[in-house]
């Protein structure tokens, strides 16, 4: 009898112990880290801030910046919003241009579209409108939980459908970068007719991967049984499940036109999840840019002639 009430109290302790440990990364992972602001922060004094290393980045950042603060100071830019089927309002800023060519620039995670200003300049002097979304629980929208690009997804598609009120015959690229990459890749297994390419910087195969391995990297800590606790829990507080959650699965849906970038020395998002994704998509026209030497999320910054001249090439193959 000890024994049994000894092994039900360890049992119990188990459970105890995943479920606040699970509660905990819940909470790190896809709880809104910042109150919203409208403050515009250049790329180049971001990178400041975080002490970045590399001198090379950091002129290249500040070139992109004065891209950033001249779109600002020269487009006519819109706020608009949108409101998803749980209620929270969604907001952007949207810098229109002549012609039917629109692109969607998505950030990643914790980020703002501040982060995608210096893009949205070079795709605006392509002649694209440009739509730059806050997603839910960042920036200036509304929500408290993190989609991780699964929720997400059905966001942009809200956004398309705004842009498509405008112009019915938009032709949408849609450009994500990390979270943001996840986001437009969930997206490409819709095939929305408007969508005419997807670009992914940097994301990732599935939530459950990328949760996987920051446990283990931050934590040490194995996906089992954390990882089920905090799905579980996931569910019932956010209303998705992180299995299901996958950019592989939607990738192999789509017939779109997608070109994959990422960094040879990504150890956040790994470059081997870059190859899963590539190799996923059976349909359709593919490309892939391996950035030699960039960490996660600097390929634009590390080489930004490589980067703009894949996308413009890229997008000119596909007409």
């Amino acid at each position: 009898m000890a024994i049994i009430i000894a092994l039900l109290i360890i049992l119990l302790f188990a459970i105890v112990a995943t479920y606040a440990v699970g509660s905990f990364f819940m909470s790190v992972a896809i709880t809104r880290k910042e109150k919203p602001t409208d403050d515009f922060v250049p790329p180049a004094e971001k990178a400041a801030k975080e002490n970045a290393s590399s001198e090379k980045i950091r002129r290249n950042q500040e070139r992109l910046e004065g891209l950033a603060l001249k779109l600002h100071a020269e487009a006519c830019d819109e706020e608009p919003e949108i409101t998803t089927a749980d209620g929270l309002t969604l907001r952007a800023s949207f810098f229109p241009c002549s012609g039917n060519r629109y692109a969607v620039l998505v950030h990643g995670y914790t980020g703002s579209r501040k982060e995608m200003q210096s893009k949205a300049a070079v795709f605006h002097s392509w002649g694209y409108s440009v739509l730059t979304p806050d997603n839910r629980a960042h920036g200036m929208s509304d929500g408290r939980y993190i989609g991780m690009g699964w929720l997400d997804k059905d966001d942009i598609a809200l956004w398309i459908d705004w842009i498509r009120k405008r112009d019915a015959d938009a032709e949408v690229i849609l450009l994500g970068v990390s979270m943001g990459g996840a986001t437009v890749m969930m997206a490409s297994g819709s095939n929305d007719r408007n969508i005419k390419a997807i670009i992914d910087d940097c994301g990732y195969t599935s939530v459950w991967d990328i949760f996987a391995d920051e446990l283990h990297s931050l934590y040490h800590l194995p996906a089992f049984p954390v990882l089920e606790m905090c799905r579980i829990m996931i569910r019932l507080k956010a209303g998705y499940d992180i299995k299901k959650a996958s950019s592989i699965t939607e990738i192999r849906k789509s017939r779109m036109p997608m070109l994959f970038i990422h960094g040879s020395e990504d150890h956040f998002v790994r470059t081997e999840m870059v190859h899963r994704c590539y190799e996923a998509k059976t349909e359709g026209y593919k490309e892939l840019l391996i950035v030699e030497g960039a960490a996660h999320a600097k390929s634009e910054s590390l080489e930004p002639e490589l980067y703009f001249e894949t996308i413009r090439k890229f997008l000119d193959k596909i007409g």
